[in-house]
């Protein structure tokens, strides 16, 4: 049997090009150094009402979640931290600018205009998983965009709509259900996928520790392991938290409807990369105006 590919962990000081080098071979890659535990655990703290909401409720029944997950919804609004430290991190957003933003260019008469179109953010979503929660079916998280992929043998510029954010709130382990993934998978076709008679075949366990991130294409076949059983002495309190963010392409819909999500008054307090990938701008050369005007000057009133 062939031995899995592995999904590289590289650090910041390694440089923007050897994580696009990643995620063109592999579909992800991990941040080593992401984020000092400190900054975890206040988003933990900003969170965590959030989810104690939640302890006597169902959990949601929504595409892969199957019923016993916890979620907080409109994350980068609940959570500063997550807002400010994950969602706008220097380094995840030149991956969204490099994998998702558009740059085409079209003709009026003999007049060549080249415009460019920049990511949004699709979603933002906390997910609580308790003890007793099976694994996920593997899966492609661009389904909800209807993505077609060419099978390739190489990566191509712009074949994704779709890049990935995932930052765990506590070590998540093989044992706790950490996200199982196939690297390569992202260069796969839309045929059925061959996972093996075990639904094993090519996949790893993305193991992270706290203040470490993975970041993946939206083509990646993935999905959360098994948590069969409490891993620690006070299983009451034990779950496995894990923020996500999904950037989309800037001409595609975002899966979280920002501008009901997100109060105007609220995102006026946002660092300005926010308020862009929330749909604040325009899309160039003419797609999210109002009044004709690319909507930020609603921000400054």
């Amino acid at each position: 049997m062939a031995t899995p590919k592995r999904i590289q962990c590289l650090r910041r000081s390694e440089g923007t090009e050897k994580f696009i080098q990643a995620l063109e071979q592999d579909g992800g890659v991990i941040i080593d150094d992401f984020a000092d535990v400190a900054v975890i655990e206040q988003a933990n703290a900003e969170v965590k009402p959030w989810i104690e909401e939640q302890k006597n409720n169902h959990g949601a029944k929504v595409g892969a979640l199957g019923g016993k997950t916890r979620t907080v919804t409109r994350l980068v609004m609940r959570s500063p931290t997550v807002r400010d430290k994950f969602f706008a991190d220097p380094l995840y957003q030149a991956l969204c600018e490099h994998f998702l933003a558009l740059e085409t260019a079209t003709w009026y008469g003999e007049k060549a205009q080249v415009n460019t179109s920049h990511p949004l953010l699709s979603i933002s979503i906390a997910f609580d998983i308790p003890p007793g929660t099976p694994a996920q079916g593997l899966h492609r998280d661009d389904k909800n965009h209807h993505a077609r992929h060419p099978p390739a043998t190489e990566y191509t510029r712009n074949r994704d709509m779709l890049l990935g954010l995932f930052v765990p709130g506590c070590d998540t382990v093989k044992e706790n259900g950490a996200t199982r993934v196939i690297p390569g998978s992202h260069l796969w076709g839309d045929e059925k996928p061959d996972f093996g008679p075990d639904g094993a075949k090519g996949v790893i366990d993305a193991e992270l520790k706290k203040g470490q991130a993975f970041i993946m294409l939206g083509s990646l076949y993935h999905g959360g392991g098994a948590y069969e059983k409490p891993i620690t002495s006070n299983p009451e309190a034990e779950s496995r938290t894990v923020y996500a963010m999904f950037s989309c392409s800037g001409v595609h819909r975002q899966e979280e409807i920002s501008f009901l999500s997100y109060p105007v008054e609220e995102v006026k307090k946002y660092p300005k990369i926010v308020q862009e990938r929330l749909g604040w701008k325009q899309s160039e050369p003419n797609l999210g105006w109002v009044d004709l005007k690319s909507p930020e000057f609603l921000l400054q009133a």
